[in-house]
């Protein structure tokens, strides 16, 4: 295994390694987000839930006033029914107690299921309370955790990007800024390995010319397909050393 190729997948692997770490400290604020935005759903919906409850409170108190109104005037029409004294005034005002004693029958009705609707509602309210209340403990949690993680990724990156600007020294100066051009673009997918005879990156293959550069180490190869920086696979490597020749020419 040459020494340049060793240099140059190892560069590959830094690359790999600080992708993830840049991955990771994304995808936390990503995932804080959504959970943020979830618990927020279940807020409201917990808010629509306390409206409710209270207007069914209210619908009970409004129908228990008029009950109460409704039986004022029953007792009212009772005493004008003993002071009257023509037969029909006296039916009129029966047949308005009991149109009224009618309604109050809907508005007992009304204040019944009311209060069964107010029972079910508040013990729904109470049991997504607890589930929010919950939601918004895991959230927080959540937040602490991807904060705490992030300070120790971010030293972790940054110890990466060091390593990485050091092994760039194995990138000849004059093609340097070809392959930081590649990393611009590509980011850890800037080098390739070569197996089976192609580019891994874009599966093309690759020229005896190159292969020979890539065994013998005779120059820095850069794919004419992708332009990645290619290296020798680690098996590939392996094969040439153990063929006894590492220094010759690839089979054509």
């Amino acid at each position: 295994m040459t020494a340049t190729a060793d240099a140059l997948r190892d560069l590959h692997t830094l690359h790999q390694r600080a992708k993830a770490v840049r991955d990771r400290l994304e995808s936390g604020p990503k995932t804080l987000a959504a959970r943020q935005a979830a618990l927020a759903v279940r807020q409201a919906d917990l808010d629509k839930a306390r409206k409710a409850l209270q207007d069914a409170r209210l619908g009970i108190s409004k129908n228990e006033h008029a009950l109460q109104a409704s039986q004022a005037k029953i007792d009212d029409l009772k005493v004008k029914l003993n002071l009257v004294k023509k037969n029909e005034e006296y039916k009129a005002l029966q047949n308005q107690i009991a149109h009224d004693k009618a309604a109050m029958g809907k508005y007992e009705d009304h204040v019944l299921h009311g209060y069964e609707t107010v029972e079910a509602q508040a013990a729904e309210l109470a049991k997504l309370e607890a589930e929010v209340k919950q939601f918004a403990q895991e959230v927080e949690k959540l937040r602490t955790d991807l904060e705490t993680q992030a300070v120790s990724q971010k030293a972790q990156l940054a110890e990466i990007e060091a390593t990485i600007t050091s092994a760039e020294d194995s990138v000849p100066v004059d093609q340097r800024e070809q392959y930081r051009r590649n990393v611009r673009q590509r980011g850890a997918d800037a080098l390739a390995a070569v197996e089976g005879g192609a580019c891994v990156g874009c599966y093309t293959s690759v020229t005896t010319q190159m292969l020979n550069e890539l065994i013998n180490r005779d120059a820095i190869t850069f794919c004419k397909s992708c332009g990645r920086l290619l290296y020798l696979a680690e098996d590939e490597a392996e094969n040439s050393r153990a063929s006894g020749n590492p220094k010759g020419k690839a089979k054509r």
